[in-house]
């Protein structure tokens, strides 16, 4: 990319709808990472509005995607705004901006209203999803939730079914090259490969220490690099501080030459300059698959999936930095504006110190989403 110039307290909350009379606006955090929520061993993908912590520090979710997970009907009352939960004969009523919920004809009071979100009805996750009789875990460290019910946890204590380290259900149909999942699709492994990848391999080595603990920092620096490359505004960047942002995630200033910070600090300013040249205004996340990992050239390879949208642009072939002035190989991939785009990439990482360790892992360079015959994005509009 860039003229080639680098190779809470968990309270998961459900969004619902908004005021009777004026909708209620959720307001999210500024934390900007995505919160993958797992149910019954698969993931959910949420096809535009992303689960956000709210200003009253809960989680929301859109009330439907889950809940339907869970075996359980949505139905919404636009006349009092207000959504509908019908589970094994219990009903669960929660109107937009009221911290009153009704339970089977019982009131109950929430810690959190719910709220109308980009279209959608957003609800507290923990709320709904105890109601609905699953349990609710938060994993810190990969930063998502866990939503199981007691029939899926019966077939995972009696060994029906095998979960990775993040909770997501393992295929039961052998690969060789692959230890694949059922909540991914076939394109995840057959769309995007050059030769014969396998994360088989190297996911079943033995190792002297903890892979979920190491994978999750390594998550954590895709997850902040791609908030950091993905959220663009020209109108507020800041060249310094994404500066700095792009650094931290590679590694840090300790970890590269004084040479190489400057090649990064010179790739940035090119890319901010041309940012507010091309009135670029972007969203998106990154959510890597920490049990797909692999290792080639050096590098240990995460497959992660790339959810962005364009909002604003003159050139929209040239909007991050992973497709902006790109080198030959790598795509200036061309996005219809206001529409999501959803799919998947390899992102490298490597140790940007000479000492190979795996606790220093960072991402290496810009140009991961958009190489040459390694990536694929479907359209959502």
């Amino acid at each position: 990319m860039l003229k080639k110039s680098m190779a809470a307290t968990l309270a998961v909350a459900i969004m619902v709808g908004s005021a009777a009379s004026m909708p209620v606006q959720a307001v999210p955090s500024k934390d900007l990472r995505i919160i993958p929520v797992i149910v019954n061993g698969q993931k959910v993908k949420f096809p535009d509005s992303e689960p956000y912590i709210n200003t009253d520090g809960f989680t929301m979710v859109p009330i439907r995607f889950v809940s339907e997970r869970l075996g359980a009907d949505v139905k919404w009352n636009n006349a009092t705004q207000t959504a509908i939960i019908i589970y094994g004969g219990q009903k669960i009523e929660m109107t937009i901006g009221s911290r009153d919920a009704v339970v089977d004809g019982e009131a109950v009071t929430l810690d959190t209203a719910a709220e109308k979100f980009e279209g959608r009805t957003m609800v507290p996750l923990r709320f709904v999803s105890e109601v609905l009789h699953s349990d609710v875990k938060w994993d810190s460290g990969a930063h998502s939730v866990r939503v199981t019910d007691t029939a899926y946890q019966q077939k995972v204590d009696s060994g029906q079914v095998a979960l990775d380290p993040w909770g997501r259900e393992y295929s039961k149909k052998w690969d060789a090259n692959w230890m694949k999942l059922t909540d991914l699709p076939d394109r995840f492994y057959e769309d995007i490969n050059i030769g014969k990848p396998s994360n088989r391999e190297y996911m079943g080595e033995e190792r002297s220490w903890d892979y979920k603990y190491y994978a999750d920092e390594w998550a954590e620096r895709i997850r902040q690099f791609y908030v950091n490359s993905l959220n663009i505004d020209y109108r507020t960047i800041n060249g310094k501080k994404f500066g700095d942002n792009v650094i931290e995630y590679m590694g840090g200033e300790q970890g590269m030459s004084s040479y190489r910070v400057e090649k990064v600090r010179e790739a940035v300013n090119f890319y901010v300059d041309w940012v507010k040249k091309n009135k670029v205004i972007a969203k998106g996340y990154a959510d890597p698959e920490m049990s797909q990992v692999r290792e080639g050239g050096g590098y240990v390879i995460v497959r992660t999936r790339f959810k962005f949208m364009v909002i604003s642009a003159i050139d929209a072939s040239q909007v991050f930095p992973d497709n902006t002035e790109v080198s030959s190989g790598s795509d200036a991939f061309k996005s219809k504006k206001n529409v999501w785009y959803d799919g998947y990439s390899d992102v490298y990482l490597a140790t940007n110190s000479a000492n190979y360790q795996h606790k220093f892992l960072a991402v290496v360079g810009f140009e991961n989403m958009f190489k040459k015959g390694l990536y694929y994005y479907e359209n959502k509009g």
